[in-house]
C-alpha cells in the first residue's frame, strides 16, 4: 500500500506537494475506480475544477494529483494570478498547453479573480485547457460564482471538463484529521435553458461506494464531451485502475515515482499501438 502520510498540518500550513494519488486513495478521499475515471478524463486533456466550501479541505493537493495524469508532451503553463497578462497565448500551442491557476478567488494576489477569469474561460475556446480550485460547495454554486459573480457567460463556463466537488468533515475528536471526501464528479454541458450538469460519479454518504451511469450513459457522455471513444469505457477505467493498484502493491510511494510510473504506461501504451 501506499505510505501513511497525515494530513493533519493542513489546517495551518499549504499543501502537502508531495502526496500522490496514492496517498488520497489510501486516505478514503477517492478510490481506485474513480482514480481510474479521473485518469480517463485527464488523459484527454479535460479542463478540471476542484471545488469545496471549507478552506484546506484538499482541493490544491486534488487538483496537482490530477495533473499527474496528463500525458507527455503537455506542458502546464502556471498563471500569474492579479499579474496574468494572458500575453503567453501569441506564443504558447493550445492543444498541448495546460493552464493552470491554484484557486479561482481574491484571497491572494496569487489567485485568478475579476475580469480574469472570464478571460481564461475565453481562451478554452480556443484550444487550451484550465485547471484551478474554488470555494463551493457543488456544481450549482460553482455556476453561481462564474457566472453570477464573476459575470463569465454561460457558454463559456461549459468549455469546462469536470468538476469534483469535495466535502471535508470534523474528526471525532480535536486532535483526528479532517475526514476529506469526494463527493461528486460531473461534467457540465449547455442545454436550451442555460447550463446542465450530469453527474459521472457521485456517493451520498462519505464511506459508500460510487454511483456511475448506465455504460452507455457514460459512452454517450464521454464521447459527446471529450470525444472519447472507447465503445467500453468501464473497460479503461478499470484498466487504470489495476495499474493503479500495481503501483500501491509495489510500494511505489514518491511522487517522482508515481509520474514516473504513469509516464511509462503512456510510453507502453503508444508503443503497443505502433506495433498494432
Amino acid at each position: 500500500m501506499a505510505k501513511p502520510i497525515s494530513w493533519a498540518d493542513w489546517l495551518f500550513s499549504r499543501p502537502n506537494a508531495d502526496l500522490t494519488i496514492l496517498d488520497v486513495v489510501d486516505s478514503g478521499t477517492v478510490d481506485f475506480k474513480l482514480a481510474g475515471l479521473l485518469w480517463l478524463l485527464m488523459e484527454h486533456r479535460a479542463s478540471a475544477l476542484v471545488a469545496s466550501g471549507p478552506i484546506w479541505a484538499g482541493k490544491t493537493t486534488i487538483l496537482h494529483t490530477l495533473l499527474d495524469f496528463l500525458p507527455p508532451g503537455i506542458k502546464r503553463l502556471p498563471l500569474n494570478g492579479y499579474a496574468e497578462d494572458f500575453k503567453f497565448a501569441n506564443d504558447y500551442k493550445p492543444d498541448n498547453t495546460y493552464l493552470v491557476s491554484e484557486e479561482i478567488s481574491n484571497h491572494s494576489y496569487e489567485y485568478l479573480w475579476g475580469y480574469q477569469v472570464g478571460k481564461a474561460f475565453e481562451l478554452l475556446t480556443k484550444g487550451y485547457a484550465f485547471g484551478s480550485t474554488m470555494h463551493a460547495r457543488n456544481v450549482r454554486e460553482v455556476a453561481y460564482v462564474l457566472h453570477g459573480i464573476l459575470d463569465v457567460p454561460l457558454h463559456l463556463i461549459a468549455g469546462l471538463g469536470v468538476v469534483v466537488t469535495l466535502q471535508a468533515m470534523n474528526g471525532q475528536s480535536y486532535y483526528d484529521e479532517p475526514i476529506r471526501r469526494v463527493d461528486t464528479v460531473s461534467i457540465i454541458n449547455m442545454g436550451e435553458d442555460g447550463l446542465v450538469a450530469q453527474t459521472l460519479a457521485a456517493r451520498e454518504i462519505t464511506d459508500d461506494e460510487f454511483m456511475y451511469p448506465s455504460e452507455k450513459a457514460l459512452h454517450n457522455a464521454l464521447s459527446n464531451k471529450f470525444d472519447i471513444k472507447y465503445e467500453n469505457p468501464f473497460s479503461e477505467i478499470t484498466r487504470r485502475q489495476t495499474f493503479l493498484c500495481g503501483l500501491a502493491d509495489k510500494g511505489i510511494s514518491t511522487r517522482e515515482e508515481v509520474r514516473q510510473a504513469i509516464l511509462d504506461y503512456y510510453r507502453s501504451e503508444l508503443a503497443g499501438d505502433s506495433r498494432r
